[in-house]
């Protein structure tokens, strides 16, 4: 098990970033690819150090590794190489024939110091797509990773110190109370991942210096099937996105809306696909992850077992091991709309699905809720998709696939109002570590020449003047 850093370390390094951030503000485009290279460089020669770290954590696979943790990182960096100088580069803006004098743009700098919280379940990916980000803005950061990962997080301090010096990048290793020290100092961004109940108390102590929030939370993201679909194909789709990483994911679908007309082939095919994926014994599956830790499983199998038996009826899986911190894929029916799973997001292999008779009563149930990071619509039907697309609110959408939105490097990811504040990843994400300054560069007459002391009949004539050709 990891030492956690010590307080003073902590202290030590902000004071080194505080007063470090106006250098590295300064540096260009090609110095900040540089870095960014050398950052890419060192990932490359500890990927099998990554897939063994992430394997002991909570046992995921090699394969879930490089599609999930790695590939979406290599991504990041190859997209922000390629691009920082253009994202860099002052944004013009249209000029106003009103005020012909002013030539308008907008200047891109860094926010200066900030600090990047990340949880566990994906314990590579998100802290270096939000640190690349940071990076490629301008800024120093200190990330502060999840205490859940030790593993990981051994080789990610291994990395980052082989890259950057302390007063750039600093990774601490804690739980609440050197989060709890984090928060009590004054940075100029802060991006969290998490819990909406923990983001609440990340954005209460920004309040306290105005820092600027990102804020990457979640919610319970449901999976709508509509009409003129091909029923196997969604149901295999919605399979990989549950129990990917063991439906330890922000955004996997939480729960599952499905016609009626269905109802017949449903359990069927899930049942099917399934035992096609994971085995007669998905326990012995190399490709199934385990739960994170011990207080998560309990939370998982408590809510399981309050289901059943309130009546919820298990189409597949169901059974369990403490031991192995191990859940089946499970999919179940029938549960009381009180009941926890319904109530709560899941963050685990468990899904409920729902019968409707009317899209109505689905959007209904949808609209009751916290608006979700994400929601899925599977259909065929343009009309179908789009008047659940008018009546629902999510952070984002994604039609007839799961989770893929995530990945397009000209979207933006992030939620609404619960599910998350501000957006990630990219062009997003580089904008949101960087402020975006407004220049009015005044080529000709300054305004202080038609308005200067002491104001006259001439003045207010003027002003006259100036109201019916500026309104």
């Amino acid at each position: 098990m990891n030492e956690y850093t010590a307080i003073d370390d902590i202290k030590r390094a902000y004071d080194a970033q505080v007063q470090s951030r106006t250098i590295y503000k300064q540096h260009d485009a090609s110095w900040r690819q540089a870095i960014l290279r050398k950052l890419a460089q060192e990932i490359d020669r500890n990927q099998n150090l990554i897939v063994a770290a992430i394997a002991s954590d909570f046992g995921k696979s090699a394969v879930e590794v490089e599609v999930t943790e790695l590939m979406p990182v290599q991504m990041e960096l190859k997209e922000a190489i390629a691009k920082l100088p253009r994202w860099m580069k002052n944004r013009k803006v249209s000029r106003s024939w009103k005020l012909f004098s002013i030539k308008p743009y907008l200047h891109y700098e860094p926010k200066g110091n900030s600090l990047i919280i990340t949880p566990w379940n994906y314990p590579f990916q998100l802290p270096m797509a939000h640190l690349i980000s940071s990076i490629a803005a301008g800024n120093t950061v200190m990330l502060k990773l999840s205490e859940f990962s030790p593993h990981i997080n051994s080789v990610i301090r291994k990395i980052i110190e082989a890259v950057f010096p302390a007063d750039h990048v600093f990774v601490v290793e804690g739980a609440k109370d050197e989060t709890t020290f984090l928060l009590g100092l004054r940075f100029d961004h802060i991006h969290f991942t998490g819990s909406p109940a923990v983001g609440k108390v990340v954005m209460q102590a920004a309040s306290k210096f105005l820092s600027d929030v990102t804020l990457e939370l979640g919610g319970k993201s449901p999976a709508i099937i509509g009409p003129k679909v091909n029923l196997r194909t969604v149901i295999r789709n919605i399979i990989w996105a549950k129990f990917v990483n063991a439906g330890q994911t922000c955004i996997a679908p939480d729960y599952v809306l499905i016609d009626h007309a269905y109802e017949h082939e449903v359990p069927i095919l899930f049942k099917e696909e399934i035992l096609r994926a994971f085995g007669d014994r998905p326990a012995e599956s190399p490709d199934l992850a385990r739960i994170v830790n011990d207080k998560q499983f309990d939370r998982l199998t408590q809510a399981l077992n309050e289901a059943v038996d309130d009546g919820a009826t298990i189409w597949v899986g169901g059974d369990s091991s403490a031991e192995q911190r191990y859940i089946a894929p499970t999919v179940l029916s029938d549960l009381k709309a009180e009941s926890t799973l319904l109530q709560d997001e899941i963050f685990g292999p468990i899904l409920p699905v729902i019968y409707y008779t009317h899209i109505d009563e689905a959007l209904q149930l949808i609209q009751e809720k916290e608006k979700p990071l994400a929601l899925y619509i599977f259909s065929g039907n343009n009309a179908f998709v789009q008047r659940v697309i008018n009546h629902t609110s999510a952070g984002s959408t994604c039609v007839n696939d799961a989770m893929v939105q995530v990945m397009h490097p000209n979207l933006p990811f992030g939620g609404v109002n619960n599910s998350g504040i501000g957006q990630s990843f990219g062009w997003y994400g580089f904008r949101a570590f960087s402020h975006e300054r407004a220049v009015a560069d005044v080529k000709l007459m300054p305004l202080s020449k038609f308005f200067w002391f002491p104001y006259t009949d001439k003045t207010k004539r003027l002003l006259r003047l100036f109201r019916r050709f500026m309104a």
